[in-house]
């Protein structure tokens, strides 16, 4: 990674930082941003590049922030990479951003995942990095949300295996899969 990467990483963390300021975690105590300070840090570690990093910083703007999809673009917008990598970027975000039209959960997790498959190939990456941190967050929630969160992830490893397996992303996705099995059912 070179400074002009690096310079990008930090201007997308800033303004990801700056959208989420009154958010936090479940807990209600955890600014919120720290969860996708962890999930670019688990892209990393797993092999993202600088695309990846920022998509992950991103990740959550555009479905949880108000102004989220002018944030992003204006973020992009400052980022001084070609901008064939900011679209990259634009379109990894928005494949892992929630579609709020489809009302029945089950569909929109489908079309969720449908939409990261085809997605530029870091999206599955940072979907598996998010999952493993939101599944260590759910522990705290209860066991009949932690029954659901289950399912849901065993879902998202099923639909997200062969992307993840296609792109390299095999440690990734099994830490996933060995973090799920520490969790009853």
């Amino acid at each position: 990674m070179n400074s002009v990467h690096k310079k990008a990483i930090k201007i997308a963390a800033d303004a990801a930082t700056e959208a989420h300021r009154t958010d936090f975690r479940k807990d209600g105590k955890t600014p919120y941003i720290v969860h996708p300070q962890r999930v670019a840090e688990r892209v990393k570690f797993f092999g993202g590049d600088y695309i990846g990093i920022i998509a992950a910083g991103l990740h959550d703007v555009v479905e949880d922030c108000d102004g989220g999809e002018a944030i992003v673009r204006d973020t992009l917008k400052q980022i001084k990479l070609p901008q064939q990598e900011r679209d990259e970027i634009f379109a990894i975000v928005c494949a892992l951003t929630k579609n709020s039209t489809i009302k029945a959960k089950s569909d929109r997790l489908v079309d969720t995942l449908n939409r990261i498959n085809q997605a530029p190939w870091q999206a599955i990456l940072i979907k598996l990095c998010d999952r493993m941190d939101n599944l260590i967050d759910a522990q705290d929630q209860g066991q009949s949300f932690l029954s659901i969160y289950l399912r849901c992830t065993d879902q998202r490893i099923e639909a997200l295996s062969d992307g993840a397996m296609k792109q390299g992303y095999i440690r990734a996705l099994e830490t996933l899969k060995a973090l799920r099995n520490t969790y009853p059912g």
